[in-house]
């Protein structure tokens, strides 16, 4: 098996017969504009190689994951192999774009080809009460399908065992990984995410700067350990860190270097002094490559020596080129505060039958910031109002300061926009009082729009 980096979690596993992609994202401007590759990827030069792929696997739906925009580049005869979720969103989204989709259910084995096998687990393996209690949110009669996003894949043929952890955070994905080891002891190749995106510490205004670097520092450290965990509940016989690599553009370049996310050369760093420098009886070696890289698990053979990311030449490219891109709703003109009010009065309804479906209290008023005015969603439930922009509520909130073009297309729907992306794209700025995270208040906020 031969393994290439692309970039981020875009990866072709090259088998004796066959090859298949995992999560293509390889065009800039993902997350309404603001997520980019470093180095540059030019995807029509390597469009014949991609086109080469006799499938792709998918692992959820964020666009760092799944890309219109790159997927819009693929002959749409490829098959492409999804879980079967709850809601299927996804699969309506790659249909759309004209490919087949095969949905496979949670953790069964499907022969692609007589050699190579594919089993995608869902991140909660299909277990509502799980769900429930990592995000505090699940409908708990749905039995058997999943209301998580993100799911791990185990892709094999007769020599080969690899497992894709994409974005699966361990306190969930360590249930379907003690399911899954029962059919497949002995793991070759893990692929583990190593770094978190999100918009925590770097669009908190509640932060200065140096608290904003420590807070990083945390969150690094947090997702390395996470990355040992599952180092550890697997152990295969190579790792390669991978996913969630991405530098930020526009005018929010400016928060790339306070997101908490480690370098490749930390990560490596940080996994051997912690993890497998102590090791005894089992060696776990890390496969080290960066983008356009190759390796092969035979010979252990690299196609060319790795490479650092140089920062000073990121630094550059991003002073000299990103930071003047324009954000996707920069090109838009600005809604008017009756349009935004009146399609706010119908999602703040949504906003609260989801709040009740799925049992979610939590005791923050939440203020969004239009520049001239704000939106209240009262913890009490009841009416949405507007405030002039000095307000503040007594006890508990959370304030979201966004561009009202980007609030004008989230409040339509998610055909338009989603709170969920733009938060990860960095887009939201926040202050919370006190500085608590409150994941039911986040997840709740996902279904305020029409």
């Amino acid at each position: 098996m031969k393994i290439k980096l692309y970039r981020s979690s875009t990866v072709g596993l090259h088998f004796n017969n066959f090859k298949i992609l995992t999560d293509p994202w390889l065009t800039d401007g993902e997350y309404y504009g603001s997520w980019v590759h470093f180095p540059p990827f030019d995807i029509e030069k390597n469009l014949e190689e991609l086109n080469s792929y006799d499938a792709i696997y998918i692992s959820h739906i964020h666009p760092d994951h799944c890309s219109e925009k790159t997927l819009s580049y693929f002959h749409k005869k490829m098959p492409i192999y999804i879980h079967k979720f709850h809601s299927p969103f996804l699969k309506f989204k790659i249909e759309k774009l004209g490919f087949k989709v095969t949905e496979l259910e949670n953790g069964i084995k499907h022969q692609i080809t007589k050699d190579v096998s594919i089993s995608i687990y869902a991140a909660d393996n299909c277990n509502p009460k799980l769900c429930y209690k990592f995000t505090g949110c699940a409908n708990l009669n749905v039995k058997n399908q999943s209301q998580q996003i993100d799911t791990l894949a185990v892709i094999a043929d007769k020599k080969n065992v690899l497992i894709n952890l994409n974005d699966c955070p361990f306190d969930l994905a360590k249930h379907p990984i003690s399911d899954l080891k029962k059919n497949y002891p002995n793991i070759d190749v893990l692929l583990t995410g190593y770094g978190g995106a999100g918009p925590y510490p770097q669009c908190f205004d509640n932060l200065n700067k140096k608290e904003k670097l420590i807070e990083a520092n945390k969150k690094k450290i947090n997702f390395l350990k996470q990355a040992i965990d599952f180092i550890k509940i697997i152990k295969p016989k190579f790792y390669l860190p991978y996913a969630g690599t991405y530098t930020l553009s526009g005018h929010l370049s400016k928060k790339q270097f306070l997101r908490g996310v480690p370098t490749l050369d930390e990560t490596y760093e940080y996994i051997h002094n912690n993890f497998c420098s102590h090791l005894k009886n089992k060696k776990i070696n890390p496969i080290k490559i960066g983008p356009d890289q190759t390796f092969d698990t035979k010979n252990y053979l690299k196609n060319k020596p790795y490479e650092s990311i140089n920062l000073e030449k990121q630094k550059k490219y991003i002073k000299n080129i990103l930071k003047f891109k324009k954000l996707d709703y920069e090109k838009d003109k600005f809604p008017k505060k009756k349009e935004i009010f009146d399609l706010a009065k119908n999602a703040y309804q949504n906003f609260l039958d989801k709040k009740i479906l799925y049992n979610s209290n939590f005791d923050f008023d939440i203020l969004i910031d239009c520049i001239r005015y704000q939106l209240l969603l009262p913890k009490d439930n009841s009416e949405i109002t507007i405030k002039e922009r000095k307000y503040i509520p007594i006890g508990k909130f959370i304030k979201l300061k966004l561009d009202t073009r980007l609030l004008y297309k989230i409040l339509k729907g998610p055909k338009f926009a989603h709170w969920n992306n733009a938060e990860i794209g960095s887009h939201i700025r926040y202050y919370r009082k006190p500085n608590e995270f409150n994941r039911n208040l986040h997840l709740s906020l996902c279904y305020f729009h029409n």
